[in-house]
């Protein structure tokens, strides 16, 4: 309905579109798919540019088959598996770069349809929150539309995708969006969630490194310290059987000089016992009485 109260102009009404392809509302625009929408909407103004300016109302809006270039669902499990394999990941712009060419490996599309409440304030129609399953991970936001100007902005959270060893952070995320016209939307990326998790990882993973190397030295000085003992325990042994080797030694030279002084005793007795028997030694017979020479 349209109405005109002196030089201020109303427009009241309800409006309805039905599957319209998102390539043929801006020609050559990336995205694909349909867009339904119910709208009630009003508005008042001296011209067409209040009334645009001015424009109000509320319904509901429908995506359908949607696509989304350069948003490939699963680059956030490859991102994390490529991060990890290089030194400092965490270094300044480094994620951001690694996110956003796993993303612009294949595009984003969405299973089914999807529904949101829309309202239109201002001119400008929002609707959300709008849930997107992509197969591999999800994408939760809203968008916005400024009819006259003609310009999109979409923000949300792409969440899922394979997870490293020692994740603890949840679902892999960034703030993923769209903004500028339809014809030729720009990505936004804001890789801070997934910075975080990533931080825990790293920090993990260094620790552990820390510990094995701890243990390795531990385990080097456990060896070294079994090497001395059985060296010590190798010359303690030697020492012993040297030891016991000169004591021998002095026993056997103690046994052939009391074997030697023995000997000596023994032939000195058989020396004597000769001179005992020798005629030499023998004893006079006396002469008998009254014999005549």
């Amino acid at each position: 309905m349209v109405a005109r109260r002196g030089g201020t102009l109303s427009v009241s009404g309800e409006g309805t579109l039905a599957d319209a392809a998102l390539a043929a509302l801006a020609d050559g625009s990336p995205l694909s798919g349909r867009l339904s929408a119910k709208l009630r909407f009003g508005a008042s103004g001296p011209d067409a540019a209040a009334l645009a300016a001015n424009l109000a109302g509320s319904g509901t809006l429908t995506l359908t088959d949607l696509t989304v270039p350069e948003a490939d669902p699963a680059a956030l499990g490859r991102a994390l598996a490529r991060a990890l394999e290089i030194d400092d990941p965490l270094r300044e712009g480094r994620l951001p770069q690694i996110v956003g060419a796993e993303l612009g490996r294949a595009a984003a599309q969405a299973r089914g349809s999807v529904s949101a409440p829309a309202t239109i304030v201002g001119g400008v129609l929002r609707a959300g929150p709008l849930d997107l399953d992509l197969g591999a991970a999800r994408w939760t936001g809203s968008l916005a539309y400024d009819l006259a100007r003609g310009r999109l902005e979409a923000r949300g959270l792409l969440a899922g995708g394979a997870v490293p060893q020692g994740w603890t952070a949840g679902a892999p995320a960034v703030q993923l969006g769209l903004s500028g016209s339809l014809g030729a939307p720009e990505r936004s990326l804001d890789t801070g969630a997934l910075a975080t998790g990533l931080a825990a990882v790293v920090l993990q993973r260094e620790l552990e490194r820390i510990e094995l190397i701890e243990a390795d030295q531990m385990e080097r000085q456990r060896r070294r310290a079994r090497i001395e003992m059985d060296r010590a325990r190798a010359a303690a042994i030697k020492a012993a059987e040297e030891e016991a080797q000169r004591q021998a030694r002095i026993k056997a030279q103690q046994a052939a000089a009391e074997e030697a002084a023995r000997q000596v005793r023994a032939r000195e007795a058989e020396e004597a016992a000769r001179r005992v028997r020798s005629p030499e030694h023998a004893p006079q017979e006396a002469e008998p009485a009254g014999a005549q020479p």
